[in-house]
């Protein structure tokens, strides 16, 4: 297969899938390593965004180093809301902070979630795994993430190269799971196969 994962349960059928509100956080690698892929990386959130659905709530973080973790959409059902921000992202250049950044939404979504029985709770983070300058350890996300039941899905796009280590640690941890195409044709079929690990228990 081209779209590589882990961890992952068969998808639900829809009928059941649809019982099951999520409240998620879109945590975006907005850095320069994507520069070149950043259309991709664009249409991949805007199609994350449309599966919202009824009792769903989310929210959009992007990242580059640790000051440039910005919440650019407050939590919201509102997909609109969504995509606007969405197609406001840019690239910047800095060293990369995606533990920081996951740190960031945790926090977020632990304290601004709803907590109505079923609701899950995940961080949809799109990056190519090359972690190179936050402060906060990985032991303290992974303690953070168990502690607000926060499962992990990682879309990996990358232009040359995926960078695996901390991503790993990451979904397995925390009952996630990641999902690499391994050509930009198979961008869609990664998106569709993490929507549905999203949603299944």
């Amino acid at each position: 297969m081209s779209i590589a994962a882990q961890d992952t349960a068969p998808a639900n059928p829809p009928s059941s899938s649809a019982a099951t509100p999520v409240s998620f956080g879109l945590v975006v690698d907005n850095s320069g390593s994507y520069r070149t892929i950043f259309d991709r990386v664009v249409t991949s959130t805007n199609s994350i965004i449309a599966d919202l659905k009824t009792g769903d709530e989310g929210f959009l973080v992007t990242f580059v180093d640790t000051p440039k973790i910005v919440l650019r959409q407050e939590m919201t059902e509102n997909s609109q809301e969504l995509r606007d921000s969405s197609d406001n992202m840019f690239i910047q250049g800095g060293p990369t902070a995606i533990l920081d950044a996951v740190m960031f939404s945790a926090k977020y979504l632990t304290e601004q979630s709803k907590t109505d029985p079923g609701r899950s709770r995940a961080l949809i983070l799109i990056t190519d795994g090359d972690e190179r300058e936050s402060g906060a350890s990985i032991e303290d996300v992974v303690k953070t993430l168990k502690a607000g039941n926060i499962r992990v899905f990682v879309l990996g796009l990358y232009d040359e190269k995926i960078y695996s280590k901390v991503i790993d640690r990451l979904t397995k941890d925390t009952g996630g799971a990641k999902f690499v195409p391994k050509f930009p044709k198979d961008t869609a079929a990664a998106v569709s196969s993490l929507l549905s690990a999203v949603r299944t228990k």
